[in-house]
């Protein structure tokens, strides 16, 4: 809805159009795992991109704020090389680094460092993509299959494959346990108050409800989010009841009832 939304926006006003075709996908913080947000020196194609959409969603939400996380997007550029034009499905990262070369015959690893403004490890994983993977679009000097920092690049006009499309993989960045076991408690706090917004929404409904309705109801409205599990809603319920939203039936322990 909202990119069907955001294309009528773009149609009604020739001068928004940003010059590339454009799709955002918005992710609720509180559905979605706690992505890390990631700095990048956007080139300028991509700037008019990111302020495009920003202005469309800002005019139709005053009170949300839009973070962009880059390492999830997907791009389709097509590269010039000698032998044929080829379609190359890659990351913002990627296309970032490979449109420096629009500009610059030959960039040293510092130099493309301190372009993208992105961590050192982002920076490795990037350049082994282009220039030591099995798509070397990049030369790297001297020649190796790692990166370092004294390695210089420059463009392969060179390179070709039978294929006109490619998708150019980044490889995976190392997740540290710490990190797993921080994200894993913010989708369970953020899920947490899903769970109690959507028992309430219920018994502010229905006022009185026995238990496995309950569970059953909120389940059915969270399954279009994430699969709660039956345990979580028994604990929000009981802290509910804690906290005086609900109160158990004096004849049924099994019934609840809603307290305005």
């Amino acid at each position: 809805d909202t990119q069907a939304s955001f294309d009528g926006w773009l149609a009604n006003d020739a001068t928004r159009a940003p010059g590339v075709d454009l799709a955002v996908t918005v992710l609720t913080t509180g559905f979605w795992p706690t992505y890390k947000f990631t700095e990048l020196a956007l080139p300028q194609e991509m700037v008019k991109c990111v302020e495009t959409f920003k202005q469309f969603y800002e005019e139709r939400t005053k009170h949300r704020k839009l973070t962009w996380i880059y390492a999830l997007g997907v791009l389709t550029v097509k590269g010039n090389f000698a032998a044929k034009p080829v379609e190359m499905h890659i990351s913002p990262f990627q296309a970032s680094c490979l449109l420096l070369f629009n500009r610059e015959d030959t960039l040293s690893y510092n130099e493309i460092v301190q372009r993208l403004n992105l961590p050192d490890e982002d920076v490795r994983r990037t350049l082994h993509s282009l220039a030591c993977s099995k798509y070397k679009i990049l030369k790297k000097s001297p020649e190796g299959r790692t990166v370092s920092a004294s390695d210089s690049f420059s463009y392969n006009p060179g390179f070709t494959d039978r294929a006109r499309r490619i998708q150019v993989k980044m490889l995976a960045a190392k997740i540290t346990q710490e990190e797993k076991d921080s994200t894993r408690q913010t989708v369970d706090e953020d899920r947490k108050h899903a769970i109690e917004a959507a028992i309430v929404r219920i018994m502010k409904t229905r006022k009185t409800l026995d238990h496995q309705k309950l569970v059953l109801e909120a389940s059915n409205q969270l399954l279009r989010h994430f699969k709660p599990d039956p345990k979580q809603i028994k604990k929000r319920i009981e802290d509910l009841i804690a906290r005086e939203y609900l109160e158990r039936d004096s004849a049924n322990n099994n019934v609840y009832k809603y307290l305005a």
